[in-house]
């Protein structure tokens, strides 16, 4: 992961994003965690601690007193809500052209602009079911930016579908973290006690054809092995799922860095075709190029510096 800034607004690299869907080879309309709230999350996965911003007054003063013009354009690259090439452009202060007119750094999403009355969302992703709109009011997820690092952050807000980026680079595994490919979830657990140093990779799946299975793995097995995760016959985590590529991620141990998980298969550096996708439960930093997904709808990032 890295970060970087595009003086033009389309001059992202088009080979980065190789067009993938939302339907799978079958055309099987992926399905977004609709359940993420209610269903299997523990608590633990949400958000580790209330969303919280400072004094919003003075906060306000202090943005408008930047000299920096980096902003932020965020390009809808495919939904089943939102017309592709949707263009939204992000500054210091907020969503330009946002009915919210707070200005004040933070760009809330969610499925319906209005709660009792008030806008509350900068960006509407709509849903077609009304009960589900009803059930999935509020802030979904926010971008804002933080004054102290002139750059751009993302949070889910444990509101609706979750938010997700896709994974372009070596993950370092911490426990609860969450990670979607396909229709399945796996939730991560480092288990340490005195007689287990380093800690042991406990994976649990959520959902999909394997929910409720849990494999664990020691680190001193897998430094130069990887644990390979997909569709699979050779894969230590098989999962029945067309949306999966035969070899979906790899797993291995770092003695550096720790547990560490990449895209597809390491190997043969092979991008997995649908992604996998972590869950956006604490401040993530928004990078160039970066994808994130929520609500059936792909979002990719571009840093802009200048107008």
């Amino acid at each position: 992961m890295g970060s970087g800034a595009f003086s033009c607004c389309d001059a992202i690299a088009a080979s980065k994003v190789s067009e993938f869907s939302l339907a799978s080879p079958k055309n099987k309309t992926l399905r977004e965690p609709s359940e993420l709230r209610s269903s299997f999350i523990p608590s633990s996965i949400q958000s580790q601690a209330e969303f919280r911003i400072p004094n919003i007054d003075q906060h306000i003063m202090l943005l408008q007193s930047l000299s920096s013009s980096k902003s932020l354009r965020l390009k809808v690259i495919n939904s089943g809500n939102i017309e592709k090439g949707t263009l939204l452009n992000i500054r210091a202060t907020g969503l330009i052209g946002s009915k919210r007119n707070s200005n004040d750094g933070y760009t809330y999403f969610g499925s319906k602009r209005k709660l009792n009355g008030a806008i509350v969302n900068d960006f509407v992703i709509p849903l077609k079911d009304q009960e589900t709109k009803e059930n999935h009011r509020g802030r979904h997820f926010v971008i804002y930016y933080r004054i102290d690092k002139d750059s751009y952050w993302i949070r889910d807000l444990s509101k609706g579908f979750g938010a997700f980026v896709r994974l372009d680079y070596a993950l370092i595994l911490k426990d609860n973290m969450l990670i979607n490919l396909g229709e399945s979830f796996l939730v991560v657990n480092l288990v340490s006690t005195p007689e287990c140093s380093p800690p042991k990779l406990s994976l649990k799946m959520y959902t999909g054809s394997a929910g409720g299975e849990v494999w664990s793995f020691h680190a001193a097995q897998h430094v130069n092995s990887h644990i390979l995760v997909g569709r699979s016959l050779n894969c230590n985590i098989k999962i029945e799922d067309p949306l999966l590529s035969k070899i979906q991620c790899s797993v291995f141990y770092n003695p550096v860095s720790g547990w560490t998980l990449m895209d597809g298969d390491v190997g043969s550096q092979k991008s997995s075709t649908n992604g996998t996708w972590l869950y956006l439960n604490e401040d993530f930093e928004i990078y160039n190029g970066m994808i994130f997904k929520s609500n059936q709808t792909l979002f990719q990032a571009m840093l802009i510096w200048g107008s």
